[in-house]
């Protein structure tokens, strides 16, 4: 096993950031840190003690490139033309324009700028990982199974990427995929019940100084008992 280059658990907890622009596209990853870290993360808690997911790391350029072309049409399709028309729930969601102030605003126009980073260098990452799941498809979208399915891949999701931290590589959960999980599947030739979640893109980072990010003050967030007690701040 590697040795880890970040020991500290409360520093790997807070300063694993979603990493777009720090991501080092000359290095390269080897399969075996990735499996390493994919190792870690299967002791991830998952429902019913069922590993109901399936991983796919892709380093073959030709079908990271093809992922690539996916990723763009999902940011065109869901991201940059609904911005440009004006689209009301887009608009709400990711607009800097309706943050509350200057502070947040340019902190979501350098989130957007970052995502149009990525969409644009994707095919050059090192590693891109799909996390499937092969559960039954919840019927509802909230409750009951839904909870369930999600339940189990995001914490694998959340372990690998902690691993992958801990080893100076890194890495974003980039969800937006699962708009073409039926492509990808193709792109991929998986099976029909493995159901693309999220892609997870891996590379070294240039440096290993990232900082815990801006957050709510915990008593905003945070309640006992109910409603209105809140946590100290």
């Amino acid at each position: 096993m590697s040795t880890p280059v970040i020991r500290d658990i409360d520093e790997v907890l807070t300063t694993t950031r979603a990493v777009r622009n720090r991501m080092d596209f000359e290095r390269p990853v080897s399969r075996a840190v990735v499996e390493e870290c994919l190792r870690l993360a299967q002791q991830a808690p998952m429902g019913s003690n069922l590993e109901d997911w399936r991983i796919v790391a892709v380093d073959d350029p030709a079908l990271k490139r093809r992922l690539a072309e996916l990723y763009t049409d999902v940011w065109h399709q869901t991201v940059e033309g609904p911005l440009a028309s004006g689209e009301a729930a887009t608009t709400t969601r990711l607009s800097p324009s309706v943050r509350p102030d200057p502070v947040t605003q340019a902190r979501q126009t350098r989130v957007l700028t970052a995502v149009k980073y990525l969409v644009d260098h994707l095919e050059q990452v090192p590693v891109l990982v799909v996390l499937c799941s092969t559960k039954p498809i919840p019927r509802h979208p909230v409750g009951g199974t839904a909870s369930g399915y999600y339940g189990s891949i995001f914490p694998f999701a959340w372990s690998f990427q902690l691993a992958l931290r801990s080893r100076g590589l890194g890495s974003v959960m980039a969800t937006a995929l699962a708009h073409k999980a039926r492509k990808v599947q193709g792109v991929l030739g998986l099976p029909d019940d493995w159901r693309p979640i999220t892609l997870l893109p891996v590379a070294y980072t240039k440096g290993l100084d990232f900082r815990p990010a801006a957050r709510a003050d915990l008593s905003e967030v945070a309640f006992w008992n109910g409603s209105t007690e809140r946590a100290a701040g």
